[in-house]
């Protein structure tokens, strides 16, 4: 099924705390996957300033996106997020388009060879 929800969460994190969160990030990751209503999430880092993070997300609905924030789960993440967190806010958006590199189009097509 394809995700009709894609969350988008921008995080600053403390100056030195970013391998500390990196690392929680991926412990959480690894519970997150496990609700059935999660289609995949990404970690991202910005490149120019260390401390800035994008959490990318994608769920079936916003239903299902809001049961898993109220979960007993996320609400320990969020425990142990918040001390090392200086800013940050949340996008809800809806996906509307989804384009396939070119060379992944013209392999996927019958008969084409690339």
């Amino acid at each position: 099924m394809t995700a009709g929800l894609r969350v988008a969460l921008r995080i600053e994190i403390s100056a030195g705390r970013e391998a500390e969160f990196e690392e929680l990030w991926r412990g959480h990751a690894q519970t997150v996957r496990r609700f059935p209503h999660n289609h995949g999430q990404q970690l991202l880092r910005q490149v120019d300033q260390p401390g800035v993070y994008t959490v990318l997300t994608d769920w079936t609905d916003e239903p299902a996106f809001r049961a898993f924030e109220q979960s007993p789960e996320q609400q320990a993440y969020l425990k142990r997020l918040w001390p090392m967190r200086t800013a940050g806010e949340m996008r809800l958006l809806e996906p509307l388009h989804h384009l396939s590199p070119a060379a992944t189009a013209a392999a996927e097509q019958p008969g084409r060879t690339a």
